[in-house]
């Protein structure tokens, strides 16, 4: 496995004040609690409510495609899963997780469950999905800074909102909550379920 990455942007110094950073001596503790690593060419990220945090599954069989953020990895790369939220932050204040590869970084924050009852809720859930996002940016952007590192000069950076199909579309909101996005992170922000990594 290729940890470059990971020790490039230097997380165990930037996060030096959480116990499961200080219990990383060598590269493999990383795969303990805070990452899983996969390789397959079709990979799934699910939000599992039983674990508590976010998880690799092999397949969305009785998870349906709209619960799940699928990856496709061509090139077989080393896809580390960072589990944020309900691992190193209390549940639902920072997005739920980070996918890293040697060549990008992509935030991801589920909304899977959000309701559909009201314009109101939905513009509430788009929001909340930009907030928590936003915030796991910031945080990792201003940790790296302090230990020497420009987040976005070592990797490209982007985040995603995984919404239940089931919640009206509101391209209009979505496209102005990307844009203020953008101009207060620097990273772009999709509302979308599937990334071809690099």
């Amino acid at each position: 496995m290729d940890f470059e990455t990971i020790n490039r942007l230097r997380l165990k110094e930037a996060f030096g004040e959480f116990e499961l950073f200080q219990q990383i001596s060598k590269d493999e503790d990383w795969l303990d609690k805070l990452f899983e690593c996969d390789t397959r060419g079709q990979l799934f990220v699910y939000d599992d409510a039983d674990v508590g945090h976010v998880v690799y599954v092999n397949d969305t069989k009785g998870l349906g495609r709209d619960k799940v953020f699928g990856l496709v990895n061509k090139n077989h790369k080393d896809v580390f899963l960072w589990h944020i939220d309900g691992v190193i932050y209390e549940k639902t204040s920072k997005c739920d997780c980070a996918v890293i590869t040697t060549d990008e970084m992509e935030f991801i924050e589920f909304k899977t469950n959000a309701s559909n009852s009201s314009q109101e809720a939905i513009f509430d859930n788009y929001h909340k999905a930009s907030e928590q996002l936003q915030k796991i940016v910031k945080d990792v952007k201003e940790r790296c800074t302090k230990v020497g590192v420009t987040l976005t000069s070592v990797i490209p950076v982007e985040a995603h909102a995984v919404f239940n199909p089931t919640v009206p579309s509101d391209n209009a909101m979505k496209k102005n909550i990307s844009a203020k996005f953008l101009i207060r992170t620097g990273v772009k922000l999709s509302f979308d379920n599937m990334k071809e990594l690099k």
